[in-house]
């Protein structure tokens, strides 16, 4: 198991856990948000493969419309 902040809190994860397996947990899939690992973005098409590592920071930010 490996431990990394989730928008500020604690979240504890699988070992080999990947960027995609956070939004499983949320209930976030296919939301429009953007994911910040170590303040480094990921981009959609690397969230299947950046694994994450014990001690992480992590942020996902969900976009707000406005009008």
């Amino acid at each position: 198991m490996i431990t990394i902040k989730l928008n500020g809190k604690d979240q504890t994860l699988p070992d080999a856990s990947v960027v995609n397996d956070l939004f499983l947990i949320l209930g976030a899939e296919g939301k429009n948000v953007a994911v910040v690992v170590n303040e480094t973005i990921v981009r959609p098409e690397n969230r299947s493969s950046h694994r994450l590592q014990d001690g992480d920071q992590v942020e996902i930010l969900a976009f707000a419309g406005g009008g």
